[in-house]
C-alpha cells in the first residue's frame, strides 16, 4: 500500500467513523461504508494531493447517501455546509475512545526519550526535578522536552478536534 494512503488513512480513519456513525446507527453498515470510502480513495489516490480533506468528506457524504438510496430509506440531502464535527452528538466515551487512539498516533511520532520523559511527567506525576535526576540532566532540558510533546499533541489535537 502507499505510504501516503496509509498516512491518509491513519489520519482520517476516526473522523471518518464517527462522521459517518452520525447518519448510519448500525455498526456493521458503518463499518461497510467506511470500509467502501477508504477502497473508493484507494482507487482515486492520485486525487487526494490537493484538498485532502474536502474530497475525503465529500466521498463520505456520497457514501452515505448511496447507503441509504441502495436502502431505499428516508434520506435528506447532506448539505455542502454541513460541519463535519459531530461531537455533540457523538457518546462522551465514543469520543474519549477516538481522543486516546488519537494522542497514541501522535506519541508514535515523537522520539522515546521526549515520549518517555512526556509520560513520566503527565501520566505518572513525576516532577521535572526527578526525571532530571533519574536521567542525569537539567530540569530546563526535561521541560523542552515534555513542552515539545505538549505542543505537538496542541496542534494535531486541534486539527482533529475540527
Amino acid at each position: 500500500m502507499d505510504s501516503s494512503f496509509e498516512k491518509v488513512y491513519a489520519s482520517y480513519k476516526h473522523q471518518i467513523y464517527f462522521f459517518v456513525k452520525n447518519y448510519v446507527k448500525s455498526q456493521d453498515d458503518t463499518e461497510d461504508i467506511v470500509q467502501d470510502i477508504f477502497v473508493h480513495l484507494f482507487k482515486h489516490q492520485s486525487a487526494l494531493n490537493h484538498n485532502t480533506e474536502a474530497i475525503i468528506f465529500k466521498t463520505a457524504k456520497q457514501e452515505v447517501a448511496n447507503f441509504y438510496r441502495r436502502n431505499q430509506l428516508d434520506f435528506s440531502e447532506l448539505s455542502e455546509n454541513h460541519d463535519t464535527d459531530t461531537e455533540a452528538e457523538i457518546t462522551d466515551e465514543e469520543l474519549s475512545a477516538a481522543r486516546l487512539l488519537k494522542i497514541e498516533e501522535i506519541l508514535k511520532t515523537v522520539p522515546d526519550k521526549s515520549k518517555d520523559f512526556f509520560l513520566k511527567s503527565k501520566s505518572q506525576g513525576w516532577s521535572y526535578s526527578e526525571i532530571a535526576a533519574e536521567n542525569h540532566i537539567s530540569k530546563n532540558a526535561v521541560a523542552k522536552h515534555v513542552n515539545k510533546v505538549l505542543d505537538l499533541l496542541k496542534s494535531k489535537m486541534s486539527l482533529f478536534l475540527l
